[in-house]
């Protein structure tokens, strides 16, 4: 079990209050189930994530449920219910047993406070499977950019999105890219061998205001790929 340090940033009130999650017409024009419109806190933070060189977020798919208690805001604050003695983090369910032996490889077994986790879309209309609507994902990424407003305030380095067969198209432009500066390493249709499947892997670089090797790499979701491979995959990508 890991005795994470993850908190809300102190910065995250801030952006909160600049973003006006679920207060602006975007929002309250969108569609998830009402008792469940409100958004994951938009990040949880490792306390040593600045000491490492790489900075990485790991961003997920959308959430399940209400995964917290619910800030005055309106958003949801997951620390407790994910890093708790019985939380998510120490399940083996694929993406958070992938994921903590992705971090554990690189920053040992208090790996969590080294790391950022935030999902692509904020909100969720369901508590078993995903009916976010591309409306819904639309609004989110395209329309507000709230992924990529954390990532910027973050400044993280490395990104590793697991949401590659998840509307492709809303990743298409990277809008903390400096002009003319991304790279594109494998097209979207590039995938590599996963045990007995294949698995999407997307991979661009490009400059940002606070990092001149941005690495962006959208790949498949951990559910139903090999374990060992899946972990070796994304470990090597970033030891690189």
């Amino acid at each position: 079990m890991s005795n994470a340090n993850l908190t809300v940033p102190t910065f995250a009130p801030e952006f909160e209050k600049k973003l006006k999650l679920l207060d602006n017409p975007t929002c309250q024009g969108c569609n998830p189930d009402p008792e469940l419109k409100h958004p994951l806190l938009p990040w949880l933070l490792g306390e040593n994530f600045y000491q490492t060189a790489e900075r990485i977020v790991f961003v997920g798919k959308p959430h399940r449920g209400t995964p917290g208690h619910i800030r005055p805001s309106g958003v949801i604050d997951p620390t407790k219910e994910i890093f708790g003695p019985d939380g998510l983090w120490n399940v083996h369910w694929p993406y958070w047993s992938y994921t903590r032996e992705i971090a554990e490889n690189l920053y040992g077994m208090n790996a969590a406070d080294y790391i950022c986790l935030t999902n692509l879309i904020k909100c969720t209309n369901t508590h078993t499977k995903d009916n976010t609507t591309r409306e819904m994902a639309a609004g989110c990424v395209r329309e507000l950019q709230v992924i990529w407003k954390e990532i910027e305030a973050i400044e993280c380095r490395n990104a590793v999105f697991y949401t590659y067969k998840l509307y492709p198209k809303l990743l298409e432009s990277i809008p903390v890219a400096l002009p003319g500066t991304i790279q594109q390493v494998t097209p979207y249709e590039h995938s590599v061998p996963c045990r007995n499947k294949l698995l999407g892997w997307w991979e661009r670089t490009c400059s940002t205001a606070w990092c001149e090797d941005f690495r962006l790499l959208v790949v498949g979701h951990p559910e139903r790929k090999g374990r060992p491979e899946f972990v070796e995959l994304i470990t090597n990508w970033l030891r690189q």
